[in-house]
This record gives structure tokens, C-alpha cells and sequence, in this order.
């Protein structure tokens, strides 16, 4: 059984970790512009959107007094990067047509002495099942790649919240002092990963989570934790003649608090299962805020 590399990137101080290289991954064109409203005012030719996604606001239900926000409205997304090197950003288009995503660009660039040269592009692709198409966003990032990106709607989703939110033992596994401010309910049910604590003796607990990826391969499996967030990515290469693209299926989480996410192991198993486990260090006590009530 081997582990996979866990690729850890430290909090970020620097909102423009957020837009460039490595980073990309954590950027969530939805939400991200309502924490940094002014991080790119500062250098406006860095990034460019293309199509600006209408912003994604979670209503939840409440059913006792105020619940926390979740705090990964995205589960699931599905990106696309495309090299547009030599295309100005204003030349590029994306929309979506039927179940495809287009990506349409075209160039001139005319001499005085009437010499021109004149560049067109035209791309699609095919949009995964329960693709959110209405919020499509998509922006070109300073080294000139295209990202496309769509929520998926996994209907499974609402039927596991709901399931979530009417069992009380499964939130009992976190221990008796949980956190108020953290979504327990949206992390049991509002992704893929089947969390669940498991005693392992010895005073010591696992948080351990399964995702199937048994559409890829080992090496096109990405695991990533940035403070508290985990996201998986699946990853498909496609080489043609001229650019290289890209296309991604994300799944991401917020880790409870206790996780000991510098701890934390994956490893895939035979029949393509991600298996992903981290120690989980529960409350002793109740947080300072809320002596005297229990939760």
C-alpha cells in the first residue's frame, strides 16, 4: 500500500497567493471576491474575468435558532484550463452551449503595410452530470490560462444534509464539546467523503473519509490541505498539436476542528477507493464562549 504525497500549503497572509500557480486550486471565483473585494483592484492587468459568475448565497434551514454558514458551498466543482498564450483576454469568449462549455478566440493582428496574422480557437467541452451551467465562471489568470469552471449539483447532496440533520449520534462521534461555529452537520453530509470518527484505542481517535476515484489513475490524484480545507482532485490531460488542457473534477471539504490535519494520510486502494485519515483530538471542554451550556 503506498501513501500519497500530501501536498500542504501554509495559511495565506497575501491575497494574491489566492490567483497565481499552486494557489489556483484554493481560488473560488463564487465567494472569494467577497473576502478580498479590493485584492486585485491593485494590479488590474494580472487577472481578468472573462465570464463573472453571478455570486452563489447558501440559504440554509434553520431549524433551531442561528446554525453555522456552511463553509464549502462548492463541494464539487469542474474546471477546464486552457493555454491562450498570444490571445489578449478581451478576444476570448466561453458560454455554454447544450452540455458543452465553448471556448471561442480569434486574434488579428494587422501591420501598416497590410501584412496581418490572424489566430482563432475554438474549443468544447463536454459538461459533467448535474453541471450548475447558469454559474459558469471563467477568467484568464497572469501566466495566460484559461480556467473554466461550473458548481456540480450532486442531487445526492440535500438528501444527505437531510439525513445528517435528523440523526443526533452521527454528530455525537465528535465528542460532547463540539465547536458552535463549525458545521458539523454540512461536513457529515454535504460532500462525498463519508466522514466518520473511529476509536482506535489507547485514548486515540481517527477521522477517516472514503472517496471512489476509480476513474483515475494513481497519478492523476491530487490530495491538497491548506489550513483547514481538503480537496481532492481528479485530474484528465489532453495533448493536441498546438496547446495543452486541462480538465479537473474538484471535491473539497472543511475539516472539522480537532483534525490533526498535519498528520494526514491517503492512500488508494486496490478497487480505486481514496482513503484519507487524519488523528482527531476532541474538545475536553466547552469552548470559553459557551461555558455552562452544553451543545
Amino acid at each position: 500500500m503506498s501513501f500519497f504525497p500530501i501536498h500542504r500549503y501554509r495559511g495565506f497572509d497575501d491575497p494574491f497567493d489566492r490567483y497565481f500557480g499552486d494557489q489556483l486550486d484554493f481560488f473560488d471565483p463564487w465567494r472569494d471576491f467577497e473576502t478580498f473585494p479590493t485584492a486585485l483592484s491593485v494590479q488590474p492587468n494580472a487577472f481578468r474575468w472573462i465570464n463573472e459568475p453571478s455570486r452563489l448565497t447558501h440559504h440554509h434551514h434553520h431549524h433551531h435558532g442561528t446554525q453555522p454558514k456552511s463553509s464549502t458551498p462548492h463541494a464539487e466543482k469542474f474546471r477546464v484550463q486552457v493555454n491562450v498564450a498570444g490571445f489578449n483576454p478581451e478576444a476570448i469568449k466561453t458560454k455554454v452551449e447544450g452540455r458543452k462549455v465553448v471556448v471561442e478566440a480569434k486574434q488579428e493582428d494587422r501591420q501598416a503595410d497590410g501584412d496581418y496574422n490572424v489566430r482563432e480557437l475554438r474549443k468544447s467541452y463536454e459538461l459533467p452530470e448535474h453541471a450548475d451551467a447558469a454559474h459558469l465562471a471563467s477568467y484568464v489568470t497572469p501566466n495566460n490560462m484559461l480556467v473554466i469552471e461550473v458548481p456540480i449539483k450532486n442531487p445526492e447532496a440535500e438528501r444527505r444534509l437531510e439525513q445528517a440533520r435528523n440523526d443526533n449520534r452521527s454528530l455525537a462521534q465528535f465528542g460532547e464539546y463540539r465547536d458552535p461555529l463549525f458545521d458539523y452537520v454540512g461536513f457529515l453530509g454535504g460532500s462525498d467523503f463519508e466522514p466518520h470518527v473511529v476509536d482506535k484505542g489507547n485514548n486515540q481517535k481517527q477521522l477517516e473519509m472514503t472517496l471512489g476515484m476509480k476513474d483515475y489513475r494513481p497519478q492523476e490524484i491530487k490530495v491538497s490541505v491548506k489550513n483547514n480545507e481538503l480537496i481532492v482532485q481528479g485530474e484528465h490531460q489532453h495533448k493536441d498539436a498546438n496547446r495543452s488542457e486541462r480538465s479537473f473534477f474538484f471535491k473539497s471539504t472543511t475539516l472539522p476542528p480537532g483534525t490533526q490535519v498535519d498528520h494526514l494520510q491517503s492512500h488508494l486502494t486496490a478497487d480505486g477507493q481514496l482513503k484519507i485519515e487524519a488523528p482527531f483530538v476532541e474538545h475536553k471542554e466547552a469552548p470559553k464562549s459557551i461555558e455552562g451550556q452544553k451543545h
